[in-house]
């Protein structure tokens, strides 16, 4: 997995109700490192009538800052509980540097556009982004044993396939939660992350990714408006 697809996995969204999404949702993610801390991830979501708004910040300490900071910002529509994202921007924000896509749905077309670089890729079935298709997750009733996508992460187009491996029981901010553990794979590559959803509501409580430089960040869900949900 590399560097750049591991700062946008961790910075994910949340799926809350199964069905239904309050409007205005924030949520504080723990980042850790052999229980050494390496900073946040904050996540906020917006719905006003049928459009949202999804941001994801960092706030990285230690080893992470050598990555800078970044904020990825998703905007769509939402029709029947399912997400439609029409654009993500990814900004590295030491450097002022700005990635920006665009899905045009009419052409099954997405354009990725950078200063000096732009790309063009065919849009496929059940696309979602880096962001979104957690939310997207919150509409399933049921989880089932596999949940494939296609995932534009702001710099690329690829293909997230989850698989569950069963539940547990796990601590998150003192409460024990009941939870759904998946394994994550993407593009086939070799590396992989875990991720624990709250049974209840399918809340992502909690996220490890193995990374090419050796670290394995552990991020958990500390803060928000939704932990009596879990």
């Amino acid at each position: 997995m590399k560097i750049k697809l591991f700062i946008f996995n961790i910075l994910f969204s949340s799926s809350l109700f199964a069905n239904v999404l309050p409007p205005d949702i924030n949520l504080i993610y723990e980042l850790n490192f052999e229980q050494q801390p390496l900073g946040l991830i904050e996540i906020n979501y917006k719905k006003t009538k049928d459009n949202y708004l999804i941001s994801a910040t960092s706030d990285f300490k230690g080893a992470l800052l050598l990555m800078g900071n970044y904020q990825i910002i998703s905007r769509g529509r939402v029709d029947k509980n399912h997400f439609i994202p029409e654009s993500i921007e990814r900004k590295n924000l030491k450097k002022n540097k700005i990635i920006s896509s665009q899905i045009d749905h009419k052409n099954n077309l997405i354009q990725i556009k950078s200063k000096n670089k732009a790309k063009e890729y065919k849009l496929q079935n059940n696309t979602q982004d880096i962001l979104s298709y957690f939310f997207e997750i919150s509409a399933l009733k049921n989880l089932p044993k596999q949940i494939d996508f296609n995932i534009l992460d702001s710099h690329d187009y690829k293909k997230y396939s989850y698989l569950m491996q069963g539940h547990e029981k796990i601590m998150i901010n003192d409460r024990l939660v009941n939870v759904i553990k998946y394994e994550g794979r993407v593009n086939d590559e070799t590396l992989t992350h875990t991720l624990w959803i709250s049974q209840k509501n399918h809340i992502p409580v909690r996220l490890i990714t193995p990374t090419p430089i050796g670290l394995i960040i552990d991020q958990v869900l500390s803060k928000g408006n939704i932990l009596n949900l879990i």
